[in-house]
């Protein structure tokens, strides 16, 4: 269960950390912590569990909230009412709120070239952390991607499926689904959300080394890593020193961040254990 000190320590940091398109959508994190903050459903308490490896709500709680959200939704849809996320309802205001997906995979077409197509694809996911990859890809004639007339482009069952488990780094998604002159990979972003100290008790290595950090309720760690696999990327790099070393498919390179942010006090003490590659910073 998430208490209301560390869900506020939670919603500011990841206020701080300003995160852009490549990481799962910040604002709806936001808006779940907002949801989460409140009371249950006609004043019970809600029960949330947190996943041991990235601190955050676990994927079958949110699962639950969204089931919650579409009985709402329907209720209002039936009654011609607009929720309103202000309302001191629980049920009105989760219906109101758009909450981050458990898995989600959107394409959009880029260009086409003869029987050839460049799309972006983005899948993002609640397992163990919560991750979001933006890929450019190549299509050649009908496969994973299907684009209709109106050249809106929809992503396949058999992609969706795919990419459910291979979102874990940026090369496994490449080894995963590129397939030369029919399902070119060109480029992977992958952002990934967690983990969040002190919630997150497990053997992943960056918890593990920053958790003796986080002994009080004041303090508290996010952690946000961030990779990119192309060809135009400048040189291999990795600026995370609990990270893997990982195989880069031939002519691409890989470059692999973490950054850090940190409730006020803690910055030195991050700094020290995490090195100077890492980027550190106080909400």
């Amino acid at each position: 269960m998430i208490d209301s000190k560390r869900l506020s320590l939670f919603r500011a940091l990841l206020e701080g950390a300003r995160l852009g398109a490549q990481f799962p959508d910040a604002s709806k994190w936001k808006a779940l912590c907002d949801v989460l903050s409140r009371g249950g459903p006609r004043g019970k308490a809600l029960h949330v569990t947190t996943s041991p490896r990235s601190g955050l709500i676990s994927a079958r709680s949110l699962m639950h909230l969204h089931r919650l959200q579409f009985v709402a939704r329907e209720f209002f849809k039936t009654h011609r009412a607009k929720p309103s996320k202000g309302a001191r309802a629980f049920t009105m205001a989760l219906a109101a709120e758009e909450l981050p997906p458990v898995a989600q995979t959107t394409a959009r077409l880029i260009s086409r070239t003869g029987e050839v197509l460049r799309l972006q694809i983005v899948h993002e996911q609640l397992a163990s952390t919560a991750v979001r990859l933006t890929m450019v890809v190549e299509q050649r004639g009908r496969g994973l991607v299907s684009v209709g007339k109106d050249q809106l482009a929809t992503p396949s069952e058999e992609l969706k499926r795919a990419l459910s488990l291979s979102h874990d780094t940026a090369t496994t998604a490449w080894f995963s689904l590129s397939q030369p002159g029919v399902f070119e990979v060109i480029e992977v972003v992958r952002g990934e959300l967690g983990p969040f100290l002190p919630l997150a008790k497990s053997d992943d290595r960056c918890a593990r080394a920053l958790s003796t950090l986080c002994a009080n309720d004041e303090a508290g760690i996010l952690s946000v890593t961030l990779q990119r696999l192309a060809a135009d990327v400048a040189k291999s790099s990795c600026r995370d020193p609990w990270a893997d070393q990982l195989n880069e498919p031939p002519g691409l390179k890989l470059a692999h961040e973490r950054r850090l942010f940190v409730t006020s006090g803690l910055v030195d003490a991050v700094k020290a254990l995490a090195g100077s590659k890492v980027l550190v910073r106080a909400i």
